[in-house]
């Protein structure tokens, strides 16, 4: 079903400040409606807003999820439980019905992990906030004993050695969430029987929590699959349609690959800088060099800076900038050949990328204006990069006989990979 013409049924976010919301994106992958709108209100506006008769179906974020409550004529049991609404209908007699599918969302969330968590303790990071009382909602429902964390009240960070046996952490704070990625509320050196980890911070596609988890080898969910629960859930309300459990996991997954960088790495002459721009062409995403951006920042040419200030200085500076690139979104980066020299550049791509490695034969790379591979020489430097090319990468692309053609081959793996549900 496909919306958007005039006489269709207008849908839409109400927020103050909205700026970019992955909701459009969202409701066109799920159910083909491309007139999704941003309703940006202030507080004194709100009220007349809702009571106007231009819109069927709204969403509301933050700062209202609680201000249109007095608004509501009628209301679902979760958000009458929760004392919030993130969706509002207009029913056929003109009233206002509030529901709260972040509850929906949530548990959809929980239960991707497939682990069986019911009689055991969920610490909830921000339990007390709004998203983190419906995450201890759920939990609770869910047959789990949640316990509220934060930097004040009962529970603190500072206490998590007394509940070393929980089974599940959540964090349902913003820490971590883009710009100020990769971050955590904290580390879980002090939660050593987790089995199962949840942010529902969405962007970075990685938050810190997250890939400390993924360090130790705990199952972890991102807030990704939450977002489009959540929307799938308000869909219902508004049309009567449903989604199945696969339908949300397939366009998660496409929103996730849309919304990802896809980073390249390799040793130096595999033809990141060509493939990339290749990739970005055939996708419509902006291309950046990390070399070519090095160079605006520092003057000079990466060569003629390593040659008079060392390597040391220029890997500093590589990772400085890597870090304020690789957390952006939808870019593809093409990254210096000794960016896996350091361990500590691996999150800062891994956060938000598909890390894709080219691997062309050592025969065919050229070590000319490029001071480390004619110190080192190719075959030594091979030995020392190689195992960490494949260790980042989560693709390895062998080179074909053109850079386009090794773009295509590139973009059709990422495709598959982001089609399995």
């Amino acid at each position: 079903m496909a919306y958007g013409c005039e006489d269709t049924p207008r849908y839409g976010l109400l927020g103050r400040t909205l700026g970019h919301t992955y909701s459009p994106r969202i409701y066109e992958l799920l159910a083909g409606i491309t007139g999704y709108e941003r309703f940006e209100r202030e507080p004194g506006e709100v009220e007349q807003f809702l009571r106007e008769d231009a819109w069927q179906g709204l969403n509301v974020t933050i700062p209202y999820k609680r201000a249109v409550m007095p608004y509501l004529d009628e209301l679902s049991e979760s958000a009458r439980r929760l004392g919030n609404a993130n969706t509002i209908v207009r029913l056929s007699d003109g009233r206002l019905r509030g529901d709260n599918t972040d509850y929906f969302g949530f548990k959809t969330l929980v239960q991707s992990l497939g682990v069986d968590l019911a009689g055991k303790r969920a610490l909830v990071f921000g339990g007390h906030g709004g998203a983190g009382t419906t995450c201890m909602a759920v939990l609770a429902d869910l047959g789990m004993e949640p316990i509220a964390v934060g930097r004040t009240g009962e529970v603190t960070y500072e206490d998590l050695p007394r509940f070393a046996d929980a089974a599940l952490a959540v964090n349902a704070t913003p820490a971590g969430m883009y710009p100020s990625c990769p971050g955590a509320p904290c580390t879980l050196d002090a939660l050593p029987h987790l089995e199962a980890v949840v942010d529902i911070v969405y962007n970075p596609a990685r938050t810190g929590l997250m890939m400390e988890a993924e360090h130790r080898g705990i199952p972890v969910a991102g807030g990704l699959l939450m977002l489009v629960a959540q929307a799938a859930g308000s869909l219902h309300d508004f049309t009567g349609e449903d989604y199945s459990a696969e339908r949300i996991a397939a366009v998660t997954n496409e929103l996730g690959y849309e919304m990802q960088n896809i980073a390249l790495i390799g040793m130096p002459g595999a033809g990141k800088t060509r493939v990339g721009q290749r990739i970005a062409q055939r996708l419509g995403r902006e291309h950046i060099d990390l070399d070519w951006a090095l160079e605006e920042r520092l003057g000079c040419s990466c060569s003629t800076f390593i040659t008079e200030r060392g390597e040391a200085a220029f890997r500093r500076e590589e990772t400085a900038l890597l870090g304020k690139v690789a957390r952006r979104g939808g870019i593809v980066l093409s990254c210096g050949g000794g960016v896996v020299t350091r361990a500590e550049n691996y999150p800062l791509l891994h956060q938000n990328s598909r890390i894709v490695m080219l691997d062309r034969p050592l025969g065919e790379l050229s070590s000319k204006g490029r001071p480390v591979s004619q110190r080192d020489g190719v075959q030594k430097l091979a030995e020392e990069r190689m195992p960490r090319y494949r260790s980042w990468a989560d693709v390895v692309v062998t080179s074909r006989e053109s850079a386009d053609a090794t773009a295509r081959a590139a973009i059709a793996q990422l495709v598959r990979e982001s089609q399995q549900v």
